[in-house]
């Protein structure tokens, strides 16, 4: 890799306080825009404490800095060991989730905007009972935990924020989408749902949006569990009028997952995995038999095509069965599956096993037009074993167990794609700075090996912007800053 020097900063020159969380900021093609730095200012209470966020952009440029006051739960309960953030861009502004995090999960939800164009940040707001409620009494006593909980907010790019009403399954209640504009007033109500039907009741998580869609994925619930029943719902980000709920095939004997999404020209097609069933509606990992492709119309949802491709195809190119276990190396996971202008797919697979949870090898297909395995290129890397742990896939995507990080898309059909080759948890500092990079151009896959070994200090590695990577480097004399910089990928 080769380091450009005008895009190196030291934190300390950035802020007197000490590194608290930084999160990178993307549009919707999962390009680096920038990054949203915290530290921690000055504790001013015992639960109470002053951040400053700085905001830079992709070149590690400072866009704009401030200060928040937040506080974090305690209590002989729960206690909160940090607050964690999450970012989304729309409309040159930052949505900022926030959550206290304990080790019995995420409370106490809120959010903030910060709008680039004048750095103004927003006191804390929730949804709560079909409107905003800015600057809420936020005491967070478990005696009134229910009444400080909110409902998810999206921010999606030329259209705003959209507030997705759930109300207990117990109480039937109507279930409603709000567009919000930028003084939190209604622009549009749509309800999607009034009572339980045959399948149960929607629970609905954001998948993706243009300038005239905003798409959901869905999953049944029925007296509080899963029920083995997924949908995909279209709303129309002008009116809020349902344009339909398509509900995948065959759910008597196949569960399915949409694991990313394309609207093009009316269309829209999904990509995905599919099991046998399970009886939650989450895919089965021991008989898991594949990857399909859906085509739909966006006016209406009716389908225009619908494929399947089972592991057994890949048999010729890799010792896997049926139901998608690699030999010696246990199941497989589908992490990303790109769409090329070309009709081809790129899937992204990490192997794994459940018990001990266990992280293999990273497996890139090339998959035709015609909806075929064309090419592969198996990237060997660090076995991570976890001994005395138990998971099944998805969990272990949520808790970050797996070492496939991220990919940037470089335009023109070109991708990098970039994993962890290290020990995790490791202290020695020879397992613990090694990263793997695959490039995709001309129709090849070629893989790199970084070693960024260093005696003196702990590196941190991120996606940045397009063909760079962001490190960031703790050193261990006091005497010499951290930082941050940007290092170009030279395949």
């Amino acid at each position: 890799m080769q380091s450009v020097g005008a895009q190196i900063i030291e934190l300390n020159k950035l802020s007197t306080g000490r590194f608290y969380h930084s999160e990178e900021i993307k549009d919707n093609k999962n390009n680096i825009k920038g990054y949203f730095l915290l530290f921690e200012s000055d504790k001013i209470q015992k639960e109470k404490f002053l951040l400053e966020y700085i905001v830079l952009d992709e070149n590690l440029t400072k866009v704009t800095n401030g200060f928040i006051e937040e506080m974090k739960y305690s209590s002989f309960l729960l206690k909160s060991d940090r607050i964690t953030f999450d970012i989304t861009l729309f409309n040159n502004k930052l949505l900022i989730e926030l959550n206290d995090d304990t080790e019995n999960g995420k409370f106490f939800r809120r959010y903030r905007t910060l709008d680039l164009s004048n750095n103004k940040m927003s006191d804390i707001f929730i949804f709560r009972n079909g409107k905003v409620e800015v600057k809420p009494e936020f005491d967070r006593k478990l005696k009134n935990f229910d009444a400080n909980q909110t409902d998810e907010i999206i921010g999606i790019n030329e259209v705003g924020l959209i507030a997705i009403k759930e109300d207990k399954d117990q109480t039937g209640k109507e279930k409603s989408l709000f567009c919000l504009d930028d003084n939190f007033n209604n622009k549009w109500k749509t309800t999607y749902e009034t009572s339980k039907n045959d399948h149960g009741f929607k629970e609905l998580k954001f998948l993706n949006a243009s300038k005239e869609y905003v798409l959901f994925s869905n999953h049944y619930t029925k007296s509080g569990y899963y029920k083995p029943v997924n949908s995909v719902l279209c709303f129309n980000n002008a009116t809020g009028k349902q344009n339909f709920e398509y509900l995948f095939s065959n759910q008597d004997k196949y569960t399915y997952k949409v694991v990313d999404s394309y609207m093009q020209n009316d269309e829209l097609t999904l990509l995905g995995n599919y099991s046998k069933r399970s009886d939650y509606g989450f895919i089965r990992d021991e008989e898991n038999l594949g990857i399909f492709k859906i085509k739909l119309s966006l006016e209406n949802g009716k389908k225009l095509e619908e494929k399947f491709l089972n592991w057994t195809e890949l048999s010729p190119k890799v010792d896997i069965d049926k139901y998608g276990e690699i030999k010696k190396e246990g199941n497989i996971f589908v992490h990303d599956l790109i769409q090329l202008s070309n009709g081809k797919i790129i899937a992204v697979c990490e192997a794994f096993k459940r018990k001990p949870v266990t992280t293999n090898n990273i497996y890139f297909l090339e998959i035709s037009a015609k909806f075929t395995f064309d090419k592969i290129l198996i990237a060997e890397k660090f076995r991570n074993k976890f001994p005395g742990t138990e998971a099944p896939s998805r969990v272990i995507k949520e808790a970050g167990g797996f070492d496939y990080m991220d990919f940037q898309d470089l335009d023109d059909d070109e991708f990098l794609f970039y994993f962890s080759d290290n020990e995790k948890n490791s202290k020695n500092r020879n397992q613990n700075t090694k990263f793997g990079i695959v490039s995709y151009s001309n129709n090849e896959f070629i893989k790199k090996q970084l070693d960024l070994k260093t005696n003196t200090s702990k590196i941190f590695a991120f996606p940045g912007k397009k063909g760079y990577m962001m490190l960031i480097e703790f050193f261990d004399s006091n005497k010499k800053s951290s930082e941050i910089r940007l290092e170009k990928v030279n395949m």
